[in-house]
């Protein structure tokens, strides 16, 4: 069936979202929308799985310990791997900040 990734976005972002597009026992591919969200402080992302991520609209800054940040901007991407504890520092205010994510063995 066909989709187009830029359409239907979730009306509220209240809390971040993440909708899951595709995927088998070990791949998953997501959509994620955010507006103005951020990892909270202390609080750290540690997945046993790779995960490729790029950013498709907006921008967003993501640390990785020992404290090392990161920037993306449209057709930005990068693979984080398994347990490089991350976070998000923030994404934009203004509009969606809407980022496609794959996570695999």
């Amino acid at each position: 069936m066909l989709s187009n990734v830029f359409k239907d976005l979730p009306e509220d972002v209240a809390a971040e979202v993440f909708e899951r597009l595709a995927g088998n026992a070990s791949v998953t591919i997501e959509r994620i929308v955010s507006h103005g969200h951020s990892t909270p402080e202390g609080q750290w992302y540690d997945q046993a799985q790779h995960e490729f991520v790029m950013l498709l609209k907006g921008e967003a800054t993501l640390v990785f310990e020992p404290q090392v940040s990161v920037r993306l901007t449209p057709g930005d991407y990068l693979t984080i791997l398994p347990h490089q504890k991350h976070r998000v520092a923030s994404t934009a205010a203004e509009g969606e900040t809407l980022w496609l994510a794959v996570f695999y063995d």
